[in-house]
């Protein structure tokens, strides 16, 4: 029933193309509230009422292409990397969606989606698909397009715990060894300061405070992302010598435009691995990992190290903290000696020496 009571005046509450339409009728009969209903509804369809007809939501391919991903564009021109991404995802989902309209776009559509990604693609790989889908629907949403987004009543994929590489230092060695002058600068940048890669690209003269001993992350997808981050001396010297070279605005800039912040780093990195003869997997990405693993076998605590890395919760930091087989049997040599340390002292409180007697 779209008509109800409050307060003893009855209220109509309906969707009329997309939007709800819910308002009282100052009316205490039900009756009345019905035929207020209906007179509502008529003014509505005949566009008396503001609310003027619309054409029908434009096809999924169509609205992507035109519409969505040049918006996007423009919304993360900071980030270039988060638009390839969408752009990587639009390629599957336009394959499927492609001539439906947007508005018949269901849950169902988008389970049956799912199952066919998953013959495609990874959990991770369809689970990412359906992130960007759920995004484009909600600037859809937004546009007036659609009333609701499918995506949101659809599961995602359960996942692995992913691969994660930590390297050891004389990998750190080796690879550095093997790195052109610009990977080694943004490796060493990861390893010293915790940063994600695209965050050590977008590096401006004015985030470096090297007579504080401190660099600026002004940006980011959340406000925890946004951070300061003490230097260490590696790291000083490397962002030293980068703000002496600039020409441009940022330390990294693009090969081609130094006003333009470097993207891609993945040849350098290839080329580095196949020379260093480093056992893979090994991605520019685990260096960070690197850097969040040593942190906590140094004695670094969680909090701070959340804080320097810029996650939300420790609970995200906590992947990042994978103890190396060495420090664990490290640390268990040391559980051991304090064991037999206390086991003794235990001991001897319980049996102390017994004096000698004096002799008279």
């Amino acid at each position: 029933m779209s008509v109800y009571r409050r307060g003893g005046i009855y209220w109509y509450d309906f969707l009329f193309r997309g939007r709800r339409i819910r308002e009282s009728t100052g009316l205490p009969n039900k009756t009345g509230a019905l035929r207020a209903e209906a007179i509502r509804k008529a003014e509505l369809a005949e566009g008396r009422a503001g609310i003027l007809r619309r054409e029908r939501p434009p096809e999924f391919e169509g609205f992507v292409n035109t519409e969505f991903l040049p918006w996007c564009k423009n919304e993360h021109a900071r980030h270039p990397r988060t638009h390839r991404r969408y752009v990587v995802s639009s390629k599957p989902l336009v394959r499927f969606f492609r001539k439906l309209p947007l508005d018949a776009i269901s849950s169902g559509h988008v389970e049956k989606f799912k199952l066919a990604r998953t013959k495609e693609a990874s959990a991770a790989g369809t689970n990412r698909d359906l992130a960007a889908l759920r995004y484009m629907l909600n600037f859809a949403v937004r546009q007036g397009y659609i009333a609701r987004n499918p995506v949101t009543m659809v599961r995602f994929l359960p996942e692995g715990p992913g691969s994660t590489r930590i390297i050891s230092h004389v990998e750190e060695h080796e690879y550095l060894e093997a790195a052109n002058p610009l990977l080694r600068d943004v490796a060493r940048s990861i390893l010293e300061t915790g940063m994600r890669p695209e965050e050590v690209f977008n590096i401006r003269k004015e985030d470096v405070h090297l007579e504080r001993r401190y660099l600026r992350v002004p940006t980011g997808k959340t406000k925890f992302a946004r951070r300061d981050i003490p230097l260490t001396e590696p790291a000083s010297e490397v962002l030293k010598r980068r703000l002496a070279a600039a020409r441009g605005a940022y330390l990294f800039p693009h090969r081609s435009d130094p006003e333009k912040p470097l993207t891609d780093i993945h040849k350098a990195h290839g080329n580095a691995l196949r020379d260093s003869k480093i056992k893979l997997p090994f991605r520019i990405y685990d260096l960070r990992h690197t850097f969040g693993s040593r942190s906590a076998m140094a004695g670094m605590d969680l909090g701070t190290l959340r804080e320097l890395m810029g996650h939300s919760t420790i609970a995200i930091t906590m992947r990042y903290v994978h103890p190396t087989p060495e420090h664990k049997r490290e640390a268990m040599r040391r559980l051991e000696v304090f064991n037999v340390e206390r086991t003794c002292a235990a001991y001897e409180h319980a049996h102390p020496p017994q004096k000698s007697p004096q002799l008279v």
